[in-house]
């Protein structure tokens, strides 16, 4: 892929894209956190989640933590000051209220875009940058996340990320030609992919969903037009690829 010919859109789309293979790969054990993190020119991230909500930073690489002029307990220490003096005041509130709504949907497979200016260097003037949030797993087969990462990148560094991040993924095909197919999915979606390789049928999804018959085969109609798939072993394929089976 020629990262000179893109724009900022295909960008975007590239950079979450390959954070769902990140996060795929840590959870695996592929490969660690520190070894990713030290690579990247970017800001890394994890937040620990009590009950879906942020606590904690448990770690940030080295390249978060120079352009803050702070460590991780420093930054732990400043509490909700920590916006206050890194971020500007009405983006902070859009950015919390952003992160509230992202935990709030509880759709694990989803992710949380935006852009922000941070406060970084010895002046700790104003720069833009390109943020891409998930929730992040220990292990492959946990079924709920524990974590938060976040990477986050300067604008104008936003293609150096992504060569580096292509570097350390084993780039599966699939998923880079799909990618965009799964984002237009709805969480409900998600949830009845997940029943319908399980082998259940339309009544019994109604019932576990607690929705009418009606809108489970509108939901039915709805992924068979936005994944573009003409048979079950497609359907199977997608699910497999993108983790939508447990």
């Amino acid at each position: 892929m020629n990262l000179e010919r893109l724009n900022s859109r295909e960008v975007k789309d590239f950079v979450t894209q390959q954070l769902f293979l990140l996060e795929n790969g840590l959870a695996k054990g592929d490969y660690n956190l520190k070894d990713v993190g030290d690579i990247i020119p970017g800001s890394i991230m994890v937040h620990e989640l009590d009950i879906m909500k942020p606590q904690q930073i448990t770690y940030m690489n080295n390249w978060g933590c120079e352009n803050l002029g702070h460590s991780i307990d420093e930054i732990n220490e400043m509490g909700e000051k920590y916006y206050e003096k890194f971020f500007l005041p009405d983006e902070s509130n859009l950015l919390i209220s952003g992160i509230i709504d992202y935990y709030t949907r509880q759709d694990y497979s989803a992710q949380y875009n935006f852009f922000h200016q941070v406060r970084t260097g010895s002046k700790l003037e104003p720069k833009w940058y390109y943020a891409v949030g998930k929730f992040l797993r220990k292990r492959i087969d946990d079924e709920i996340p524990t974590n938060l990462i976040l990477v986050a990148s300067p604008v104008e560094g936003m293609g150096l990320m992504v060569k580096e991040v292509n570097k350390i993924l084993d780039q599966n095909i699939f998923v880079a030609k799909n990618y965009k197919k799964f984002v237009l999915l709805t969480k409900r979606e998600k949830e009845i992919i997940t029943l319908l390789t399980e082998g259940k049928s339309s009544p019994e999804i109604s019932d576990l969903l607690f929705i009418s018959k009606h809108t489970v085969s509108k939901h039915r109609r709805n992924i068979v037009n936005k994944l573009e798939i003409r048979s079950f072993a497609e359907l199977l394929k997608f699910a497999i690829a993108f983790e939508l089976i447990y």
